[in-house]
């Protein structure tokens, strides 16, 4: 099973797959824990920069938040490596 013969109920069996196993969950909490932090940490501070009317916490919010856009697409990348180094041992484990 290639990853790149798959379609969208393939993906998400294989995503199944992978989320049951302890190496699978670890591997998306490395990958997404630390964007939606960054997200929420952004957040937080680019409200209070709007009620407080105050421009350098509307610049560290918007910092933080270019954080959060790179950590997202780089914990994107890492999980989806990793979903395709699953399918090849899963194919090799069949034959």
């Amino acid at each position: 099973m290639s990853v790149y013969d798959l379609d969208i109920k393939g993906m998400r069996k294989t995503f199944m797959k992978f989320h049951k196993t302890l190496y699978g969950r670890t591997v998306f909490l490395l990958a997404y824990v630390i964007p939606f932090f960054l997200f929420g940490i952004g957040l937080v501070i680019l409200i209070s920069g709007f009620i407080m009317q105050c421009p350098a916490q509307l610049m560290m919010a918007a910092k933080v938040l270019g954080a959060f856009a790179l950590a997202f697409i780089l914990g994107n990348v890492y999980f989806y490596t990793e979903i395709r180094k699953f399918c090849e041992h899963e194919e090799s484990k069949k034959k």
